[in-house]
Protein backbone atom coordinates (compact mmCIF):
# COMPACT_ATOMS: atom_id res chain seq x y z
CA UNK A 1 0.00 0.00 0.00
CA UNK A 2 1.60 3.62 -0.85
CA UNK A 3 2.12 6.20 1.75
CA UNK A 4 1.81 10.04 1.53
CA UNK A 5 5.34 9.63 -0.47
CA UNK A 6 4.67 7.24 -2.37
CA UNK A 7 1.85 8.54 -3.74
CA UNK A 8 3.82 11.89 -4.20
CA UNK A 9 5.70 10.49 -6.26
CA UNK A 10 3.72 8.87 -8.83
CA UNK A 11 1.53 11.92 -8.75
CA UNK A 12 4.80 14.09 -9.38
CA UNK A 13 6.09 11.42 -12.40
CA UNK A 14 2.54 11.55 -13.84
CA UNK A 15 2.35 15.48 -13.58
CA UNK A 16 5.77 15.80 -15.27
CA UNK A 17 4.93 13.47 -17.62
CA UNK A 18 1.90 15.35 -18.33
CA UNK A 19 3.12 18.93 -18.92
CA UNK A 20 7.00 19.06 -18.82
CA UNK A 21 7.32 22.89 -17.24
CA UNK A 22 5.23 23.58 -14.15
CA UNK A 23 6.72 27.09 -13.34
CA UNK A 24 4.75 29.82 -14.08
CA UNK A 25 1.65 27.54 -13.70
CA UNK A 26 -1.21 27.95 -11.20
CA UNK A 27 -2.73 24.52 -10.12
CA UNK A 28 -5.78 24.30 -7.97
CA UNK A 29 -6.51 21.55 -5.77
CA UNK A 30 -10.10 21.35 -4.31
CA UNK A 31 -9.85 19.63 -1.02
CA UNK A 32 -7.13 18.39 1.26
CA UNK A 33 -8.29 14.79 2.26
CA UNK A 34 -5.42 13.65 -0.28
CA UNK A 35 -2.28 15.65 0.54
CA UNK A 36 0.05 13.94 -2.12
CA UNK A 37 -1.23 16.83 -4.58
CA UNK A 38 -0.12 19.62 -2.61
CA UNK A 39 3.65 17.88 -1.99
CA UNK A 40 3.80 16.80 -6.22
CA UNK A 41 2.53 20.06 -7.37
CA UNK A 42 5.65 21.56 -5.80
CA UNK A 43 8.26 19.19 -6.37
CA UNK A 44 7.01 19.61 -10.14
CA UNK A 45 7.90 23.45 -9.56
CA UNK A 46 4.01 24.56 -9.83
CA UNK A 47 2.59 27.10 -7.53
CA UNK A 48 -0.41 25.82 -6.29
CA UNK A 49 -3.85 26.93 -4.50
CA UNK A 50 -5.73 24.42 -2.25
CA UNK A 51 -8.95 24.83 -0.87
CA UNK A 52 -10.47 23.16 2.09
CA UNK A 53 -12.89 24.28 4.65
CA UNK A 54 -12.25 21.87 7.74
CA UNK A 55 -9.72 22.59 9.76
CA UNK A 56 -7.93 19.60 10.90
CA UNK A 57 -7.15 18.58 7.20
CA UNK A 58 -5.58 22.03 7.07
CA UNK A 59 -3.78 21.41 10.48
CA UNK A 60 -2.64 17.79 9.51
CA UNK A 61 -1.37 19.24 5.94
CA UNK A 62 0.65 21.93 7.63
CA UNK A 63 2.09 19.25 9.76
CA UNK A 64 2.94 17.04 7.24
CA UNK A 65 4.75 19.84 5.33
CA UNK A 66 2.14 19.85 2.03
CA UNK A 67 1.06 23.61 2.19
CA UNK A 68 3.50 25.74 2.40
CA UNK A 69 1.28 28.83 3.65
CA UNK A 70 -2.50 28.75 4.81
CA UNK A 71 -4.45 31.44 5.01
CA UNK A 72 -7.93 32.70 5.65
CA UNK A 73 -8.66 35.37 2.51
CA UNK A 74 -8.81 34.66 -0.94
CA UNK A 75 -6.70 37.81 -1.40
CA UNK A 76 -4.45 37.02 0.38
CA UNK A 77 -3.62 34.03 -0.80
CA UNK A 78 -3.42 35.22 -4.90
CA UNK A 79 -1.07 37.95 -3.63
CA UNK A 80 1.41 35.33 -2.24
CA UNK A 81 1.05 33.42 -5.26
CA UNK A 82 0.97 35.96 -7.91
CA UNK A 83 4.46 36.73 -6.84
CA UNK A 84 5.44 33.42 -6.99
CA UNK A 85 3.90 32.63 -10.76
CA UNK A 86 5.88 35.99 -11.58
CA UNK A 87 9.12 34.24 -10.22
CA UNK A 88 8.38 30.96 -11.52
CA UNK A 89 9.07 29.53 -7.80
CA UNK A 90 6.94 26.29 -6.75
CA UNK A 91 4.48 26.93 -3.44
CA UNK A 92 1.51 25.34 -1.65
CA UNK A 93 -1.24 27.72 -0.03
CA UNK A 94 -3.72 26.30 1.39
CA UNK A 95 -7.09 28.41 1.79
CA UNK A 96 -9.01 27.88 4.64
CA UNK A 97 -12.87 28.80 3.05
CA UNK A 98 -15.68 26.99 1.42
CA UNK A 99 -14.06 25.68 -1.72
CA UNK A 100 -17.01 26.17 -4.32
CA UNK A 101 -17.46 30.15 -2.66
CA UNK A 102 -13.62 30.01 -2.97
CA UNK A 103 -14.03 29.36 -6.62
CA UNK A 104 -17.03 31.23 -7.42
CA UNK A 105 -14.65 34.28 -6.39
CA UNK A 106 -12.03 33.05 -8.40
CA UNK A 107 -14.13 33.28 -11.49
CA UNK A 108 -15.35 36.78 -10.67
CA UNK A 109 -11.37 38.31 -10.07
CA UNK A 110 -10.69 36.28 -13.45
CA UNK A 111 -8.06 34.36 -11.91
CA UNK A 112 -7.15 31.26 -14.20
CA UNK A 113 -5.60 28.19 -13.43
CA UNK A 114 -3.78 25.91 -15.99
CA UNK A 115 -4.87 22.93 -14.51
CA UNK A 116 -7.54 21.83 -11.62
CA UNK A 117 -8.08 18.62 -9.51
CA UNK A 118 -10.26 17.15 -6.39
CA UNK A 119 -9.06 15.13 -4.09
CA UNK A 120 -12.73 13.86 -3.01
CA UNK A 121 -15.83 13.75 -5.19
CA UNK A 122 -16.67 17.39 -6.39
CA UNK A 123 -20.86 18.74 -4.97
CA UNK A 124 -22.85 20.01 -7.67
CA UNK A 125 -21.55 23.61 -6.84
CA UNK A 126 -17.96 22.79 -7.49
CA UNK A 127 -18.54 20.70 -10.42
CA UNK A 128 -20.42 23.55 -11.86
CA UNK A 129 -17.81 26.29 -11.24
CA UNK A 130 -15.04 23.16 -12.27
CA UNK A 131 -16.71 23.24 -15.59
CA UNK A 132 -16.87 27.09 -16.26
CA UNK A 133 -12.96 26.68 -15.07
CA UNK A 134 -12.48 24.33 -17.76
CA UNK A 135 -14.00 26.16 -20.77
CA UNK A 136 -11.72 29.43 -19.98
CA UNK A 137 -8.77 27.08 -20.23
CA UNK A 138 -8.01 24.84 -17.44
CA UNK A 139 -7.26 21.26 -17.70
CA UNK A 140 -8.69 18.67 -14.93
CA UNK A 141 -6.47 15.82 -13.62
CA UNK A 142 -8.22 12.68 -12.17
CA UNK A 143 -6.61 9.26 -11.35
CA UNK A 144 -3.77 8.35 -8.60
CA UNK A 145 -5.82 9.49 -5.50
CA UNK A 146 -7.85 12.15 -7.81
CA UNK A 147 -11.46 12.18 -8.13
CA UNK A 148 -12.72 11.96 -11.15
CA UNK A 149 -14.55 14.49 -14.24
CA UNK A 150 -15.59 15.09 -17.04
CA UNK A 151 -12.91 15.09 -19.64
CA UNK A 152 -10.17 15.05 -17.20
CA UNK A 153 -6.88 13.74 -18.38
CA UNK A 154 -6.05 10.42 -16.82
CA UNK A 155 -3.17 10.11 -15.07
CA UNK A 156 -2.02 6.58 -14.68
CA UNK A 157 -2.74 6.29 -18.25
CA UNK A 158 -0.38 8.78 -18.67
CA UNK A 159 2.26 7.40 -15.82
CA UNK A 160 1.98 3.86 -16.74
CA UNK A 161 3.42 3.41 -20.69
CA UNK A 162 6.28 5.22 -19.04
CA UNK A 163 6.38 2.73 -16.25
CA UNK A 164 6.06 -0.50 -18.39
CA UNK A 165 9.51 0.54 -20.69
CA UNK A 166 11.34 -1.31 -17.44
CA UNK A 167 11.00 1.17 -14.78
CA UNK A 168 9.80 0.23 -11.05
CA UNK A 169 9.24 2.28 -7.72
CA UNK A 170 10.93 0.99 -4.64
CA UNK A 171 11.57 2.01 -0.96
CA UNK A 172 15.08 2.50 0.68
CA UNK A 173 14.53 2.70 4.47
CA UNK A 174 17.26 4.07 6.19
CA UNK A 175 18.20 4.09 10.51
CA UNK A 176 18.87 7.68 11.34
CA UNK A 177 18.55 11.02 9.77
CA UNK A 178 22.13 11.35 9.14
CA UNK A 179 21.95 7.36 7.44
CA UNK A 180 19.21 8.76 5.17
CA UNK A 181 21.10 11.82 4.34
CA UNK A 182 23.80 9.39 2.92
CA UNK A 183 21.87 6.93 1.72
CA UNK A 184 20.07 10.11 -0.59
CA UNK A 185 23.61 10.67 -2.01
CA UNK A 186 24.08 7.50 -3.08
CA UNK A 187 20.53 6.69 -4.68
CA UNK A 188 21.16 10.13 -6.29
CA UNK A 189 24.41 9.34 -7.47
CA UNK A 190 23.31 5.82 -8.74
CA UNK A 191 20.71 7.98 -10.68
CA UNK A 192 22.85 9.78 -12.88
CA UNK A 193 23.86 6.47 -14.53
CA UNK A 194 20.55 5.68 -16.14
CA UNK A 195 20.54 8.77 -17.97
CA UNK A 196 22.39 6.59 -20.39
CA UNK A 197 19.10 4.81 -21.23
CA UNK A 198 17.79 7.63 -22.62
CA UNK A 199 14.18 7.72 -21.28
CA UNK A 200 12.34 10.79 -20.16
CA UNK A 201 11.81 9.12 -16.72
CA UNK A 202 15.57 9.19 -16.00
CA UNK A 203 16.08 12.60 -15.31
CA UNK A 204 12.71 12.56 -13.31
CA UNK A 205 14.13 9.91 -11.22
CA UNK A 206 17.15 12.14 -10.55
CA UNK A 207 14.96 15.43 -10.06
CA UNK A 208 12.48 13.72 -7.77
CA UNK A 209 15.82 12.54 -5.32
CA UNK A 210 16.90 16.07 -5.07
CA UNK A 211 13.51 17.32 -4.25
CA UNK A 212 12.66 14.95 -1.66
CA UNK A 213 15.09 15.09 1.16
CA UNK A 214 13.43 18.95 1.64
CA UNK A 215 10.06 18.12 0.72
CA UNK A 216 9.83 15.31 3.29
CA UNK A 217 12.90 16.05 5.92
CA UNK A 218 11.54 14.02 8.86
CA UNK A 219 10.56 10.92 6.46
CA UNK A 220 13.56 8.10 6.79
CA UNK A 221 12.04 5.85 3.86
CA UNK A 222 13.04 6.92 0.86
CA UNK A 223 10.57 5.99 -2.52
CA UNK A 224 12.42 6.17 -5.87
CA UNK A 225 12.38 5.38 -9.08
CA UNK A 226 14.92 2.60 -10.90
CA UNK A 227 15.01 0.69 -14.37
CA UNK A 228 14.55 -2.59 -13.30
CA UNK A 229 17.86 -3.77 -15.73
CA UNK A 230 19.93 -2.27 -13.31
CA UNK A 231 21.91 -3.37 -10.56
CA UNK A 232 21.25 -1.78 -7.11
CA UNK A 233 23.86 0.12 -5.24
CA UNK A 234 24.08 -2.63 -2.80
CA UNK A 235 22.18 -4.82 -0.66
CA UNK A 236 21.61 -3.76 3.45
CA UNK A 237 22.37 -6.13 6.37
CA UNK A 238 19.75 -4.20 8.00
CA UNK A 239 16.46 -5.78 8.40
CA UNK A 240 14.74 -2.56 8.27
CA UNK A 241 15.28 -2.22 4.77
CA UNK A 242 12.55 -3.23 1.96
CA UNK A 243 14.87 -3.76 -1.47
CA UNK A 244 18.73 -4.38 -1.72
CA UNK A 245 19.83 -0.90 -2.95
Amino acid sequence: MLDLQGETLRLFLALRLYRPVWSGALLLGVGLHGRALALASRAAGAAGLFLEADAMLLRQAQREGCSTFTVTALGEAIRILKNEVRQGRAIAVALRQDPSDAMAELLHRGVQPQALAFSRPATEPEAARAAMLQQRGAVALAGLGLAGGPEAIDLPAVLQPALDRGWSVHTDTAATAQQRRQRDAELLAAAGSTHAFGDSLAALSAEWLRVAPSLLPRALDRWYLQPRTLTMIRCTESPEERVCS
